[in-house]
């Protein structure tokens, strides 16, 4: 599929403060050359080199800032759907972690049955965006799904919660 089938990561309070101003400058992974799109495969598309693990959970280090734009964090997103809902989404994750001190976080497309795809590497457009949250921490550790269509919405968040276990269904992988 010329991406990441998941990108897993720890978001913090503390990190969510980051000051690390956004680079924008999409490259292949030195440690993965060859497996997954070059920013040119997106060129002449109608699709954002869309964010798994978001740009603004990484302003905490240069460093994170940067490799958030590797291409083996990106996958093809609809304008709308990036610039919206997906977000709104990611925009809530950061909330949700100051709220709780620290989560986790595994986000990915939905990378099953027959995809389109897009540029010479034939990168795959996912249908399905996925986002699987989990605060471990005591007195209350809790878990939350979400599984959003590639496509713009001005529907609520709430609409496309759902349990972890209905992410493991539809991925395939087992969260946690």
């Amino acid at each position: 599929h010329r991406q990441s089938n998941w990108v897993a990561y720890e978001l913090t309070r503390a990190e969510t403060m980051g000051t690390f101003p956004r680079t924008n400058y999409f490259r292949v992974d030195p440690q993965i050359p060859g497996l997954c799109a070059l920013p040119t495969d997106y060129k002449g598309t109608d699709y954002d080199r869309g964010h798994l693990a978001s740009a603004a959970d990484m302003k905490w280090s240069k460093e994170a800032m940067s490799e958030s734009f590797f291409m083996s964090n990106m996958s093809p997103q609809k304008p709308g759907f990036n610039r919206g809902i997906w977000k709104k989404l990611e925009s809530n994750v950061r909330k949700w972690a100051v709220e709780n001190g620290s989560i986790y976080i595994v986000t990915g497309g939905v990378l099953k049955g027959r995809l389109q795809k897009i540029g010479l590497n034939e990168v795959s457009i996912p249908e399905y965006y996925y986002k699987v949250i989990l605060d471990y921490r005591e007195p209350e550790i809790k878990g939350i799904g979400f599984i959003l269509k590639n496509q713009k919405s001005s529907d609520p968040l709430r609409k496309f919660a759902v349990s972890i276990d209905e992410v493991e269904k539809m991925t395939g992988i087992n969260f946690f």
